[in-house]
């Protein structure tokens, strides 16, 4: 398959005015990327300590099994300082994004189906535990890749107010590293807490083998916390593959 430049196809869109794109420093700890449409501060594009295949995965709204590249791309960190035109919506930034690492890096890629483990969501035996929601229904915001795992197994809680089934097999497709589809078929809008644990590097804890006192894994906790089952099952998915990269950007 040949590889093309996917972000050559939005030359109608307004650029990114990029202000930096430079190494991050060597003893830089953490990641953090805040702004951009739907936040706080729409008009201005902020990352540090980012790798390139965080940044990638950022401007095609990818999870970390979506992504193939070198090695090198987890471990080459850059700080990027860039401004966004007024108005422009999500669909137009992710744009704009791709176009900035296929001009600053050469960043050459294309979509294939791979092989992979899924996982399909369904109602547990006994039904769910899930509270109808009387939110306001609340557009779905892009995926950001996180700012960094915990450095210790340690106890996560998350409280969602208005989530659907399929925002929810979103979140746990983050937290698994896996696709996760929705086949519960419950199409109502739900409240709901969950406290599970998450292993060192952010990857949500499996099943448990551990003694109680340590916590239930995520997909314990599913089950048990909101009478829901993930099930794992042989399947494909997208994943972009990157077929060439500069390890050093075009300077600012």
């Amino acid at each position: 398959m040949c590889s093309v430049l996917l972000a050559s196809g939005v030359l109608g869109f307004a650029q990114l005015d990029v202000a930096s794109i430079k190494p991050a420093a060597p003893d830089a700890r953490g990641m953090r990327c805040t702004g951009g449409p739907g936040t706080t501060d729409p008009g201005l594009l902020t990352c540090e300590n980012y790798s390139l295949s965080y940044l990638v995965m950022m401007a095609y709204n990818l999870r970390g099994f979506q992504l193939s590249a070198p090695n090198w791309m987890d471990t080459a960190r850059f700080d990027v300082v860039a401004k966004i035109p007024n108005g422009a919506d999500r669909r137009q930034f992710d744009s704009m994004q791709q176009k900035l690492l296929a001009e600053r890096f050469g960043l050459r890629v294309h979509f294939e189906k791979k092989n992979m483990t899924v996982y399909e969501l369904t109602v547990a035996k006994g039904g769910p535990k899930l509270k109808e929601s009387q939110e306001p229904e609340k557009p779905a915001g892009a995926w950001r890749p996180p700012a960094g795992g915990p450095p210790v197994r340690t106890m996560v809680h998350v409280s969602r107010k208005g989530d659907s089934m399929a925002q929810l097999a979103d979140f746990l497709s983050n937290q698994l590293g896996q696709p996760v589809t929705d086949a519960t078929g419950l199409s109502a809008r739900y409240d709901y807490d969950l406290s599970f644990m998450m292993d060192p590097g952010g990857r949500a804890a499996g099943p448990s083998t551990s003694e109680p006192e340590f916590g239930a894994s995520l997909i314990d906790a599913l089950r048990d916390q909101l009478g829901l089952r993930l099930e794992k099952k042989k399947g494909q998915a997208d994943v972009l593959i990157v077929d060439h990269a500069e390890k050093v950007p075009i300077e600012n």
